[in-house]
Order: structure tokens, then sequence, then C-alpha cells
């Protein structure tokens, strides 16, 4: 009977020890633009987000078994551009205000790192694609703005490595946003 027991718990330690881990969640830390001298002269914005891509993880790692193992961002993906856009706004001299009649939405439409993880190598393509409404008492501008970039390194793709690849589009688009002069034209004239 004892045997039977110790025999149990053995099973029971040995498959605990066997399961996988869940990988735990990516902080993401994209840096706002800011620029020489604020031009918006406390100008009004209410700054929305909204996250519609395909995917609530931020990375798949495919390491050619049948299991492709995701990986989850910390918080999603457009909370955290609409915090860097947040401050990278305020730094220009908008007021971020829920009250504001004009408002700026950033939706999320791609995010996302494809590991293609060998034995002695990987390949990583990462994908940040999002469009930018602002609506005005005076009408409605949209813009889309993306980057791509793809990466091939030995041994194994860390979370590090997938942080750092995602931080670098977000980085790209928020620095597009900020010297895009159609769109700074437009909240001149229209905020």
């Amino acid at each position: 009977m004892i045997k039977k027991y110790v025999l149990l718990a053995s099973t029971l330690v040995l498959s605990a020890c066997a399961a996988t881990q869940p990988t735990p969640p990516i902080t993401l830390t994209p840096t706002a633009v800011f620029t020489s001298q604020p031009w918006a002269n406390h100008k009004a914005l209410n700054l929305t987000s909204v996250d519609k891509a395909p995917n609530s993880y931020i990375a798949a790692i495919d390491s050619g078994t049948e299991n492709v193992q995701v990986i989850q961002p910390q918080q999603p993906v457009s909370t955290t551009l609409r915090q860097a856009l947040a401050q990278q706004l305020s730094g220009q001299g908008f007021s971020i205000t829920d009250s504001a009649t004009s408002t700026m939405m950033v939706t999320v439409e791609k995010a996302l790192v494809t590991v293609k993880q060998g034995l002695v190598k990987y390949n990583m393509h990462s994908e940040l694609q999002l469009q930018l409404t602002v609506n005005t008492p005076d009408g409605q501008f949209i813009k889309r703005y993306s980057g791509r970039s793809s990466r091939e390194d030995a041994l194994k793709a860390s979370d590090k490595d997938i942080a750092t690849s995602m931080n670098k589009l977000m980085n790209s688009v928020l620095n597009e946003i900020a010297s895009d002069s159609e769109l700074n034209k437009y909240l001149t004239e229209n905020v």
C-alpha cells in the first residue's frame, strides 16, 4: 500500500516537472518623441486606443514542433502605444483630456513578432500597423503608419530580442507620427 503512494507521489512530481511553464508576458517600452519646442498651445485633445489586431499575443515562436509557443504582452499594445503617444502629444503642447471636442484614436491593426526557431539560429519577422484617426468639429484626418523588420541570429530568440524588435518598430512609428507634416498641419489648423 505504501509502495502505491510512493509510486503515485513520484509520478506526480515527475509530471509536474515535465509540464511546460507558461512564458511570462513581455513588457513593451516604446519611447515618446519630443520636439524641441511645444507648438500646440494647450489645445485639448481626447486620445483613445483600440486593438483590432487578429491576435492578442505579441509573438509566436515556431520551433518546428507541432506546438507554436505564443507570448502575451504585459498590457495590450494599443494601451502601450496610447501611453507613449500621450507623452509625445503633451510634449508638443497638447492637453490630453477626456472632455475635448477633438479626438485622436489609435487603432492597432497588426502587432506581431513571428520567430522561426532552428537548432542553431532563428529568423525573426516583426510587423506593426496602426491607423490614426483624428476627428475635429471641422472634419476628419485618417492615416496608416506601419513598420516591418527582419533579423537572423545565432542560437535561440529570447524574450528580450522579441521586446527589442517590437520596441524599435513602435519607436519608428512614433517618430513618423511626430514628424508627419500633414498630420501636424491638420492638428494646427483644426484642433
